[in-house]
């Protein structure tokens, strides 16, 4: 019998913001705690608010007689702690980060009359523990800011037309409101599309990344099921395109471990290298049932049995600015983009609701509604150009693929 108690714990301060003013401040402290024990082939689990203890632990050893399956063994002999933690406010201080917001949004109005801006303000702490008396002890934190703003111009009848987002360990205010000058300058300066019938778009690094967190799915290549069934091993993808599990520190509130105590080496697993399929993702459950590599993917509630589907996905960046990525022309970042989905064949369609034109480095004007469209094997294929190697918006590195543009 093992047994292994795993502990996840949050602390936030909340700025809601109404009118380009903090309405209400909420302070959270969060700790969810399970027990778990392993023995003879089941798992047993018990959950509850506030710290384990004893008596968790032995519900958690009741609960073995509800016989649920659990073949994979418990993590054993795992010895790790890491700390990212770091930037100018920590939640104790919660007058310095309420004042520093207030500033901000106060230039913001002041700057832009015409915007209304709502939504939160966060700062927020997190932790995640995993020990049992197998010899594992992995222990993680974090701390983010989180800026974001919906805006919503005073004549629009929208309830939101655009957001303002920056997440980042460290708030950097001249480089916040350099960004937000620059889209707020852009949002209210209405331009024509671009000529062309397929341009580079910019968009977030996992804007197209569900299809293959989809198709990627040891289990769905178990079963059958995925798209991508029997081409493991070949090249599917250009050159340049590189998807991988991501547990590393770049990663904001993403532990070095999975809710399995899982580990990959360099805190990345490959997933696609250089175009070519090498695996799909799975946890220790498909990883025994299918013979597929164990990724550190397990996912679930902080009580729940872990399953396999845990988000740490990311793509390669290239050696590349996003400037460099697009070049001498233009190309279009987006913002909003709802509505669209993939088909079964990996066809991609969707209107665009919210876009700008990107010219010259920086963002220039608003475009108009349109819609985009494009194949998996393509976006990721001939018509990937390749991730930033800076972020130049919102934290984040942007993706650039190119794709058709469907005019009104």
């Amino acid at each position: 019998m093992v047994q292994e108690k795993y502990t996840e714990k949050s602390r936030q301060i909340n700025l809601s913001v109404t009118n380009g003013e903090i309405t209400s401040v909420i302070r959270k402290s969060i700790t969810k705690s399970a027990c778990r024990v392993y023995e003879n082939g089941c798992i047993g689990v018990a959950g509850k608010l506030g710290e384990a203890d004893g008596e968790l632990m032995n519900q958690a050893a009741e609960n073995l007689k509800l016989g649920i399956p659990y073949e994979a063994e418990a993590t054993a002999g795992k010895k790790r702690k890491e700390h990212y933690e770091c930037g100018s406010f920590s939640v104790e201080d919660n007058d310095r980060f309420l004042k520093e917001a207030e500033e901000v949004l106060g230039i913001l109005k002041k700057e832009y009359p015409q915007i209304i801006f709502g939504n939160k303000i966060r700062l927020a702490e997190s932790g995640t523990e995993l020990v049992n008396d197998a010899g594992t002890e992995l222990v993680c934190s974090d701390r983010y800011l989180s800026m974001e703003l919906l805006v919503k111009h005073v004549d629009s009848v929208n309830i939101m037309d655009d957001a303002l987002v920056y997440v980042s360990r460290d708030f950097e205010r001249d480089r916040f409101l350099r960004e937000a000058r620059e889209h707020l300058d852009a949002f209210l300066n209405q331009v024509p599309l671009p000529e062309g019938g397929e341009l580079p778009l910019i968009v977030n690094p996992l804007q197209f990344g569900g299809f293959l967190i989809e198709h990627l799915d040891a289990q769905s290549f178990g079963d059958g099921t995925s798209f991508f069934n029997g081409k493991l091993g070949e090249k599917v993808f250009d050159d340049g395109f590189s998807f991988y599990v991501d547990r590393g520190k770049d990663n904001l509130n993403t532990a070095f471990f999975d809710v399995e105590g899982s580990t990959c080496a360099e805190d990345r697993c490959d997933l696609i290298r250089n175009g070519v399929l090498l695996r799909p993702y799975a946890d220790k459950k498909l990883e025994k049932e299918f013979g597929y590599e164990n990724t550190a993917t397990a996912a679930g509630a902080y009580d729940s049995v872990p399953s396999n589907g845990d988000m740490c996905f990311a793509v390669e960046p290239s050696d590349r600015t996003l400037r460099e990525l697009i070049g001498a022309g233009d190309g279009i970042y987006v913002t909003f983009m709802s509505g669209g989905d993939f088909t079964g064949e990996g066809d991609f369609a969707s209107p665009v609701q919210t876009a700008f034109l990107y010219r010259d480095g920086r963002l220039v004007g608003r475009l108009p509604e349109f819609g985009v469209s494009g194949n998996i094997y393509d976006i990721f294929g001939k018509n990937f150009v390749g991730l930033s190697s800076d972020r130049p918006y919102e934290g984040e590195r942007r993706l650039v693929v190119k794709m058709k543009l469907q005019r009104d």
